[in-house]
């Protein structure tokens, strides 16, 4: 079993779930889908960076924008 690859997977599929929420055309808020990545899985060994590289990737593939909003 590889712990880095569980990892991401998991990363993966939170971060879907989160965008996922977001209406169709609108906008990914990256300060919310990390909020909710960490609140759902607090010890997952990625680096906000990681998700935030992955939320960037993702979102339009959902057809949602991306609203960078970490340091609001």
């Amino acid at each position: 079993m590889d712990i880095e690859t569980d990892c991401e997977r998991m990363a993966v599929e939170l971060v879907h779930e989160a965008i996922q929420k977001v209406p169709h055309g609108g906008a990914v808020s990256v300060k919310a889908v990390i909020a909710a990545v960490r609140k759902d899985n607090p010890y997952l060994g990625i680096s906000d960076t990681a998700l935030v590289d992955l939320i960037v990737a993702t979102a339009p593939a959902f057809g949602r924008a991306v609203a960078f909003d970490l340091n609001e």
